[in-house]
């Protein structure tokens, strides 16, 4: 597993190659948890016009979400002008998606119950979904 970016006295000089893993459990530990697997998903570099508008972006979220196999359920968007912030209710759980456009830059949350997602398959899906300069993948595994 990597080492979590958020170590106190620990300078990043670098992105890691692949995603950051981080390991969750419950505090004391004597708590049965589900399978969880949580991506935080950092896009920079997105055109303004991939994500400044609700249904250009939904329509872009809906094509990832099937391109991810997974299954929508319902969504909600609200357009902050510019910016734009939607989430998703999955059957495997939700994605939420926050835009600052004037940034160029999206930051997604894809938290699921199953384990059908690779690092590899969300940069790829997401990188044809809106051409990003540079993806950072987190994992977080409960």
């Amino acid at each position: 597993m990597n080492t979590p970016l958020n170590v106190p006295g620990q300078t990043l000089t670098s992105q890691p190659k692949g995603p950051v893993r981080y390991r969750l459990s419950s505090f004391s530990g004597q708590y049965e948890t589900p399978y969880i697997e949580h991506w935080v998903l950092q896009l920079h570099g997105v055109s303004s016009d991939r994500i400044d508008h609700p249904d250009a972006l939904n329509a872009t979220l809906d094509q990832v979400v099937a391109d991810l196999d997974l299954t929508q359920v319902t969504a909600h968007s609200h357009y902050f002008g510019p910016g734009v912030s939607t989430v998703i209710i999955l059957s495997e759980s939700h994605l939420s998606a926050h835009t600052w456009p004037e940034l160029g830059y999206l930051h997604l949350d894809l938290v699921t119950c199953v384990r059908k997602l690779t690092a590899d398959k969300l940069q790829a899906v997401l990188r044809a979904a809106f051409a990003p300069q540079e993806v950072v993948v987190a994992q977080l595994v409960y």
